[in-house]
């Protein structure tokens, strides 16, 4: 028995021996992890597929998707794997997914990713319109205006006589998004400049009429965003009411007809690429401003 021990301690001492079973351990390991890896390859993957073409620009329901199973080497890190991020989704603007593709996940955005379609984000029930104002880091206090958050707008102008005043217009308006000049998400790390350029925003219909008649006065009025709650101190104007700033506003402005009105609003989606406005020429009637010394 001792010599039985002996020997076999000696066989596993041998250098020769240990290098022989640290190579075969290696082949075996390597040989189980390349096995597993052409298994992995091979066999087929069960993945979402669109169950017909889908257009820019469109929520893919569960209609749309359907499932196919592909060899697991056809598929890349960005092919979604699951219809659970595919269903609720929008298509981007320039992506049209054929039939029987599978899905990226670089095509596919959430609502508020889509320009124009934040306005669905509006109670409408509530008489709720959406407003486009332009903005950037400076007026929104380096990007600090976040969705789903209250502002204030703030208004500067001088009366009659040349006064300075300054008040607040608006109170507590809900912001929906902040978009960059293409139209993406600031916030949803889909923007590729990540400064701000517009923030959308629901008021009602006379909060709107008052936005729109102000966008023909820049030249007589700056308007000044604030988070709500925050007050904007200015010692060189004269603070003013609400009522006063709106009948300002309402002084240097008349009524035009509507279909002037929508044609300014047409023009305004060509160049924004926001469909938000349509719906609003009609709501906003006759009471849209243009400046009277325009005539």
């Amino acid at each position: 028995m001792n010599n039985f021990m002996t020997g076999l301690k000696r066989f596993f001492t041998n250098k020769n021996v240990i290098t022989i079973i640290l190579v075969l351990v290696v082949l075996v390991i390597l040989y189980v992890g390349y096995s597993s890896s052409i298994k992995k390859q091979t066999n087929p993957v069960s993945v979402p597929v669109a169950a017909k073409e889908i257009a820019p620009r469109t929520q893919i329901t569960e209609e749309d998707v359907t499932y196919k199973s592909i060899a697991g080497s056809m598929l890349s890190d960005n092919t979604v794997r699951s219809s659970a991020l595919v269903v609720g989704k929008y298509t981007k603007v320039n992506v049209t997914v054929p039939a029987d593709s599978v899905f990226y996940s670089e095509w596919l955005a959430d609502a508020d990713e889509i320009p124009g379609n934040w306005i669905e984000q509006l109670d409408h029930e509530k008489g709720e319109l959406g407003y486009y104002m332009s903005v950037d880091m400076e007026s929104t206090l380096g990007n600090s205006v976040l969705p789903d958050t209250y502002i204030d707008i703030y208004m500067k102008a001088s009366d009659e006589n040349g006064t300075p005043m300054f008040g607040k217009l608006l109170k507590n308006v809900k912001v929906l998004v902040v978009h960059d000049s293409g139209g993406q998400n600031v916030f949803k790390g889909t923007s590729e400049t990540g400064q701000p350029a517009k923030i959308g925003f629901a008021v009602n219909q006379d909060m709107y009429t008052l936005l729109k008649k102000s966008e023909y006065l820049n030249d007589e009025i700056e308007l000044v965003i604030a988070p709500r709650g925050v007050t904007i101190p200015d010692e060189d104007y004269i603070i003013v009411t609400s009522a006063t700033l709106r009948d300002y506003i309402d002084a240097k402005t008349i009524t035009v007809e509507e279909d002037v009105i929508a044609e300014e609003v047409e023009d305004t989606e060509e160049t924004t690429g926001n469909n938000d406005q349509a719906g609003n020429a009609n709501n906003a009637g006759n009471t849209a401003g243009q400046n009277t010394n325009n005539g």
